[in-house]
């Protein structure tokens, strides 16, 4: 296949084998080169769970999925005497929960402090399903994220860890750690208490467990409240915040960019401009 692009002023035209088969304004085409810089693939099996991966650069977005209708969770007790740390009291209680989605941004793998928790009553299906807001502890609206969660007590440096791992311990933290008020402790209140008025079947921790013991599947019929927002439009956010996407602004530019492109294709490409 000869593939030939061409720039002439402010135009870009593709010929394929010579014949016109695209032809844009520049300011489109390198808006849709812009758009095709992420790639989204790991070097090793995806971990499980993990619905999808974007990258760009040494940044990556992981979207998580876990579906566990019942959990047994540590829960801050009404009595303890502090909100979190190492005088906190917690209680356990086996809570039902909707589909839990984590989108978590890493860079050269370690945590960025870009990391969100959202709802779902289904599993994800494609990019532009919608979110919905949690009910809980150490979730917050906080540093320019809807849904911050509070992942201070993570001791484990993810850096050296291969992706399987790094996805095994923000799993285990997420669930195995104590629920508190550490998010309120950093920015905001955390959902648990802005939702508590939702549904009567929410509104404590005793009337969250009651209706589990009563109907183990309930947490996706709950009407939550939507964030207003797709799993694109996050990982867009969240991408963008240690990653702008590296558009061309000049042709010298562009070229190097699709030179670089043509060294790793097996496809004869060739590249021509016209200033």
């Amino acid at each position: 296949m000869d593939l030939r692009i061409e720039i002439a002023g402010e135009q870009a035209l593709c010929r394929q084998d010579g014949v016109e088969a695209y032809s844009a304004p520049l300011g489109d085409f390198l808006a849709e080169l812009a758009q095709r810089s992420d790639y989204l693939v790991l070097p090793e099996p995806i971990p499980e769970g993990v619905r999808s991966v974007r990258g760009r650069g040494d940044a990556v977005t992981l979207v998580i999925e876990t579906n566990l209708p019942c959990a047994t969770v540590r829960w801050l007790a009404d009595e303890s005497p502090v909100p979190f740390g190492k005088n906190a009291v917690y209680r356990t209680a086996c809570l039902a929960f909707p589909f839990v989605i984590l989108i978590v941004t890493f860079r050269a793998g370690g945590l960025t402090g870009l990391q969100q928790c959202f709802y779902r009553t289904e599993p994800l299906e494609k990019f532009t399903d919608s979110l919905l807001l949690p009910n809980l502890y150490n979730v917050a609206e906080a540093y320019g994220q809807k849904c911050w969660l509070c992942l201070a007590n993570l001791q484990t440096d993810l850096r050296p860890l291969c992706w399987n791992e790094k996805v095994r311990v923000l799993r285990s933290h997420l669930w195995g750690g104590a629920w508190n008020k550490s998010s309120e402790h950093h920015e905001g209140n955390s959902y648990w208490g802005t939702m508590r008025g939702l549904d009567p079947r929410l509104k404590s921790l005793g009337a969250w467990e009651k209706a589990t013991r009563q109907d183990p599947l309930f947490a996706l019929k709950v009407q939550w409240k939507p964030l207003g927002k797709t799993v694109t439009e996050i990982v867009d956010e969240m991408l963008a915040k240690v990653a702008p996407r590296p558009t061309p602004v000049t042709a010298a530019h562009l070229a190097q960019v699709l030179s670089l492109s043509k060294n790793q294709s097996a496809q004869k490409t060739l590249f021509s401009f016209r200033l």
